[in-house]
């Protein structure tokens, strides 16, 4: 809704200006250059910005050159193959078929040795990209680190289901039938949390809504849970591959003490994305930690005492610690290390 409003102000106000302030008979390029802004972070609408001038002044001067050298037929062929070799610079990715395009609509047009209408052309895509970036940074400009909180606190509530449905499988001894692994697939193969608030932290920049989150902290709050939470999605496909080797029937403590603890690590990871992941300057702590150190020690004891006779045992005990130092760091406990 905010970009379309964005979008709906950024044409009106370029078509005004090139039409009635600067009479440009080709004035539809302004707003059509303006729309092309809308949308991009701050930052990168200035890299937008110079590639939309840097098409268009290509394609005028190809077309320009062809017109020039060549009769019309040939020209159109030669300005349609170069514009698409000159499009082809990294520089100008995803916007170089444009310099083709421009260069193809300017001999149709046949204006495309008027300096008149070639200045004008350039101007108007100026003016467009101009007034683009202004809309955009001061017309409520995008703000993707909320989005990256929104998806850690996703992460932690998706991570605490899985291990919410493992702790109930295994204390009912019923079969996975891969849905852990599914599941946890997912979680993986989705946009990693770092990368996410890295994103978000982008986006800020030159952007006059950075000064709020400069208030509670600055933009790198995020980037521990972030970290903890990618970690955690690699444990915890460890955890789920070694219970789903796991023999329980002849292990009736063992069972016990892996359903409590992934129990535990579910009710965790929930309270985790409820408290300190949505809100870092929230200093209410995991109060369910203590309960999931106590599992994971009794479960320790178990593998010490040589009573489990299952041999993925040690792979349970070592990826739950990883998920649990990964609840540590949700919890603030290492956010210095």
């Amino acid at each position: 809704m905010i970009t379309a409003l964005k979008g709906a102000v950024a044409v009106v106000i370029a078509w005004v200006i090139a039409n009635s302030v600067f009479h440009s008979p080709e004035a539809f390029l302004a707003p059509y250059a303006a729309l092309f802004i809308i949308g991009n972070t701050v930052r990168n609408s200035m890299r937008v910005a110079a590639r939309q001038v840097s098409v268009v002044v290509l394609g005028v001067v190809v077309a320009a050159v062809a017109a020039v050298t060549l009769p019309t037929v040939a020209a159109l062929a030669i300005a349609a193959g170069a514009g698409i070799l000159v499009g082809r610079i990294p520089r100008l990715s995803p916007d170089g078929i444009w310099v083709a395009v421009t260069a193809v609509l300017v001999l149709l047009y046949g204006t495309a040795t008027n300096p008149y209408l070639v200045m004008h052309r350039i101007g108007d895509v100026v003016l467009g990209v101009f007034v683009g970036i202004a809309v955009n940074a001061v017309l409520v400009p995008p703000d993707y680190l909320s989005d990256a909180r929104d998806l850690l606190v996703a992460r932690t509530h998706e991570v605490a289901d899985i291990l919410r449905q493992m702790a109930a499988d295994v204390k009912a001894s019923a079969g996975t039938q891969g849905s852990w692994r599914q599941r946890a697939l997912s979680v993986n193969k989705s946009v990693a949390a770092e990368t996410a608030v890295m994103d978000g932290e982008a986006s800020l920049v030159g952007n006059f809504r950075k000064r709020g989150w400069l208030r509670i902290g600055g933009s790198e709050l995020f980037r521990p849970a972030a970290e903890a939470l990618d970690r955690a999605a690699l444990h915890l496909m460890g955890l789920i591959l070694a219970v789903e080797d796991g023999d329980f029937n002849e292990n009736g403590s063992l069972q016990s003490a892996v359903s409590e603890l992934l129990e535990a690590m579910a009710i965790a990871f929930a309270d985790a994305g409820r408290g300190p992941v949505h809100d870092p300057t929230d200093h209410r702590s995991v109060t369910t930690l203590p309960l999931t150190r106590e599992r994971l020690t009794a479960l320790e004891k178990l593998v010490q005492q040589g009573t489990v006779t299952t041999s993925v045992a040690p792979s349970i005990v070592l990826s739950s610690r990883g998920l649990l130092a990964a609840l540590a760091v949700l919890d603030r406990e290492e956010y210095g290390s």
